[in-house]
């Protein structure tokens, strides 16, 4: 799955060479709203009452800003997740599924030419169900999320890292064979980010980051600003 994933984004970032520059005289939010198409895939560990568990989830979403002022926006993303949770209730299940919805804001100050600053925060409702024929789960858990760092802008490219916070609480409700509820945590909070991103025109860019720490796994992003 990896590999594939890699070797989609080479050949789109090949077949990128062909296309006009970016226009490095506009922030991020200036020229008005943006969408973009947001697939990653990423571990993070639950923490439940016997220990910590490993998620391996999916991350298929849509995401639109609406800017307020040059360097601020707020946005709205949602989507489909797919989840294997390696607990003993769930890891003999089929993969869960199900939606996710959120809030964020962000703010991208330029500073200079060169130069600009990303930070972004946000709060996320995720719902998942797993099913098998005798044994049902559903898993909830609400999400906030702060991430920050410098982005060197670079022509076509823009390069960014910088270090995240994620804090999530939810809960597990087992119905069927075994029945119960199981409250859990995110089990670790901080991790670090590196990413690039190259406009393909003036408003359109596809982009491509990894994350480490509390959350390891990589994203590959398709933006369009409006």
């Amino acid at each position: 799955m990896r590999s594939r994933f890699f070797a989609v984004v080479c050949l789109v970032l090949l077949a990128a060479t062909a296309n006009a520059r970016a226009d490095d005289s506009e922030g991020l939010y200036t020229p008005g709203m943006s969408a973009a198409i947001d697939l990653g895939r990423y571990r993070t560990d639950f923490a439940y009452a016997d220990g910590n568990h490993r998620a391996d989830i999916g991350r298929y979403a849509i995401v639109y800003v609406q800017p307020v002022a040059p360097d601020v926006g707020f946005g709205l993303q949602g989507g489909y997740m797919t989840a294997g949770v390696n607990n003993a209730t769930l890891a003999p299940l089929s993969d869960g599924y199900g939606p996710f919805l959120g809030l964020f804001a962000a703010w991208h100050p330029l500073l200079g030419n060169y130069l600009a600053f990303d930070f972004n925060t946000g709060y996320t409702w995720h719902d998942m169900h797993f099913r098998a024929p005798a044994q049902q789960a559903d898993v909830t858990w609400y999400e906030s999320f702060v991430s920050l760092g410098p982005v060197l802008r670079l022509w076509r490219w823009r390069v960014s890292a910088g270090g995240y916070y994620q804090n999530f609480n939810g809960s597990e409700t087992d119905s069927g064979t075994i029945t119960g509820r199981q409250d859990f945590s995110a089990a670790r909070s901080t991790g670090a980010y590196f990413g690039f991103a190259y406009f393909l025109d003036r408003t359109g860019s596809v982009g491509v980051y990894a994350t480490s720490g509390a959350r390891q796994g990589f994203m590959l992003v398709f933006k369009r600003q409006f």
